[in-house]
């Protein structure tokens, strides 16, 4: 749920939101070539690759994703991962809202092809899966 940003409160600088993301779920390897990310864990337990790094990340853990750089995040615990990410400007809330459905509606399973369409020219690169990471 997005909490800042240009069409949220007219933030012309930053976007803020929350996301739960649940057990054994993953956000899957992807950069943002403009924007500097900062994830804040509420809850759960995460397991993040950030470029060439790797690291555990339980509530109260911080990771900053430098621009330009591939980030992948797993939660690995048994409950829900809450988390808060901070963009350093404007883009990727296009993208959030596009595969977001409005509060009190259940999410459906996006194609391949959805998630295509509602990548952000320029704000949102996913990589193909790496069998590392598997």
């Amino acid at each position: 749920m997005l909490k800042a940003g240009p069409k949220i409160n007219g933030s012309q600088h930053l976007v803020v939101g929350t996301e739960q993301i649940a057990p054994g779920a993953l956000i899957p390897t992807h950069k943002h070539p403009t924007e500097d990310e900062i994830v804040l864990i509420h809850s759960g337990t995460a397991h993040a690759w950030v470029g060439e790094q790797e690291r555990d990340l339980h509530a109260g853990g911080l990771v900053f994703i430098p621009a330009n750089t591939w980030v992948r995040l797993k939660n690995t615990s048994t409950e829900p991962l809450d988390v808060t990410f901070i963009f350093s400007a404007p883009g990727f809330d296009e993208f959030q809202m596009c595969i977001s459905v409005p509060a009190g509606e259940t999410p459906t399973p996006m194609t391949a092809e959805d998630l295509q369409k509602c990548q952000a020219p320029g704000h949102m690169i996913y990589k193909e899966t790496d069998a590392k990471h598997q």
